[in-house]
């Protein structure tokens, strides 16, 4: 899979769509998933003025088919978006806006196409979205403009991520009049021709208020796109309509999702004494003591890798430090969960930023300072000496190196449950959930090494990266699979629970909140586990000491 990268490059130069070879050349030094999305909400912003007055239905039921893949590809990248977005960019009658989007979504995944085809498209989107609106009025010209440079400077800032722009609302107050009236217009003008219109009036509708008040989750999204079986796109838009209206209501009468058996969570999700829902380590806060290793081994092992981590955080946060200021942020996540005795902390947790400390590391090897670099691999060495105290650990790198490749775990499932969980803590969860939960849903940050030429030249004498036993597995990967098999088992509790009259108060309720992302979060678990299918899975084995 195409890898999207979506940590900014830093201020500099500010986008400036406005000019369109200016803004094209800022694109190019983006992540491309930027392109995709910022083209994708160009031209939803201009769709009720892309009507071909020859064929209107034709025009405007294409232009709905064009920006819908756009969009999904903004929200849900994966492979399978390049087929459905080159077949919508080239239907007949598709208004250009539209179809550029479309090839902006197709050309991220499409072999052979590199960061400029899509920069360039997403430019000319902009440029044409601010065409369609002259159509409208001045007025709307600079308002389109605006909202695509405060879109793109969203991004820069890391205020948002590309999929969270994506399901964002298209316009930052309210939908500029021009637009909005021809929206107005057209809406009842759909109807008229069928009240099978309905489904992308309400999609739209949707989609100018934002995912978040829609609630709609990927497989939502997909009804309307070819991403799940090709729509009847020959046989006109009453065809098309009614069989997305199909797709709809089989995913709203779709029963409770079962939770999956058999399936381990690192996370140790349980039922308390009180009724609710908590988190504890488990195994993996418990050292398992093999051949000569004793508790005591275990204390000093700990206690040098937290004396290290503080020192090093310290270092981090000091004003003369001149590295990035993710080493500070992920020594603090690595302190918070490195257990501090048996049944305290979560070790994988803490593994989880030892792995991105080493491929900081890795990245930084030539420019950070030689004691802070000298102590980060004495950390790192010792760090690798914990993982045999803790067999479930290894167990768990297993589970993930033979996992299937799958797309990224849905974000707006993934935000939706972490609202949730934060929502009803402590009347349904303990607050034991939520920073286990939070830990596991973080983004694993964008680490790009110093370009060749502004590296200095390399110094053998200088403190490397230990080499990592378990470097090859994704750590994203590894992040998803902890963060879906932990939402499996508190689904799992809920549903059990759900006709318990004793229950806590708030349970009914919390179990109707989980139930439309769920869904989701389980398929990701079932393509992903090895093995899969719909059988009870092996647990895969520990690797030896």
């Amino acid at each position: 899979m195409a890898t999207l990268t979506t940590a900014p490059t830093g201020k500099g130069e500010g986008p400036n769509p406005n000019d369109r070879q200016a803004f094209s050349n800022w694109l190019v030094k983006q992540p491309r998933q930027w392109s995709v999305t910022i083209a994708a909400r160009a031209a939803l912003r201009v769709l009720p003025l892309l009507r071909d007055q020859g064929n209107p239905e034709a025009s405007i039921l294409s232009a709905f088919r064009a920006t819908a893949i756009a969009r999904f590809a903004a929200r849900f990248p994966n492979k399978a978006v390049a087929t459905a977005a080159i077949a919508a960019a080239s239907t007949p009658n598709v208004p250009a806006v539209a179809s550029i989007a479309a090839t902006a979504a197709a050309d991220v995944f499409s072999e052979g196409r590199d960061a400029a085809s899509a920069a360039s498209a997403a430019s000319l989107v902009a440029s044409t979205a601010a065409a369609a609106a002259f159509a409208a009025s001045a007025a709307a010209v600079s308002e389109m403009f605006a909202a695509v440079k405060r879109d793109a400077e969203q991004l820069r800032d890391g205020r948002l991520r590309p999929e969270q722009l994506a399901s964002a609302p298209l316009w930052s107050k309210r939908t500029p009049k021009d637009i909005g009236g021809a929206w107005r217009e057209l809406a009842p003008q759909l109807r008229a021709r069928g009240e099978h219109w309905s489904v992308w009036i309400d999609w739209y509708d949707d989609v100018l208020a934002g995912a978040v008040h829609a609630g709609r989750g990927e497989a939502q999204d997909a009804a309307y796109t070819d991403i799940v079986g090709e729509l009847p796109w020959g046989g006109g838009a009453e065809a098309v309509n009614t069989a997305i209206a199909r797709r709809l209501e089989v995913l709203r009468a779709d029963p409770d999702p079962a939770p999956i058996e058999g399936i381990p969570s690192p996370i140790a999700i349980r039922r308390m004494v009180d009724g609710r829902i908590g988190a504890d380590a488990g195994a993996l806060a418990e050292p398992t003591l093999r051949g000569s290793l004793t508790l005591d081994d275990h204390s000093h092992a700990l206690a040098a890798c937290r004396s290290r981590a503080d020192q090093l955080r310290t270092m981090a946060t000091s004003p003369k430090f001149q590295g990035r200021s993710e080493y500070a942020e992920v020594l603090a996540s690595y302190l918070e969960w490195l257990p501090t005795r048996p049944g305290v902390g979560n070790i994988l947790l803490a593994d989880g930023e030892a792995r991105v400390l080493n491929k900081l590391f890795v990245a930084d090897e030539e420019i950070l300072s030689t004691g802070f670099a000298g102590r980060l691999s004495v950390l790192l060495e010792d760090h690798i000496g914990l993982r045999p105290y803790y067999p479930e650990l290894e167990r768990h790198y297993v589970a993930v190196r033979t996992g299937r490749l799958v797309t990224p775990l849905a974000r707006d499932a993934v935000e939706a449950i972490r609202q949730m969980i934060r929502a009803n803590t402590p009347n349904v969860f303990h607050e034991s959930v939520s920073p286990a939960m939070d830990e596991t849903a973080k983004p694993v940050p964008d680490i790009k090494p110093l370009a060749p030429e502004d590296a200095p030249p390399p110094d053998p004498n200088r403190p490397r990266p230990p080499r990592d036993p378990v470097a090859e597995v994704d750590p994203a990967k590894s992040r998803n699979f902890a963060f879906a098999s932990a939402a499996n088992r508190i689904w799992e509790i809920l549903k059990s629970g759900k006709n318990i009259r004793e229950n806590v108060e708030g349970w009914q309720a919390t179990y109707e909140q989980f139930k439309p992302h769920i869904g989701t979060v389980l398929q990701w678990l079932r393509d992903f586990w090895p093995g899969g299918g719909d059988g009870i899975p092996p647990l895969p084995p520990a690797m030896s000491a």
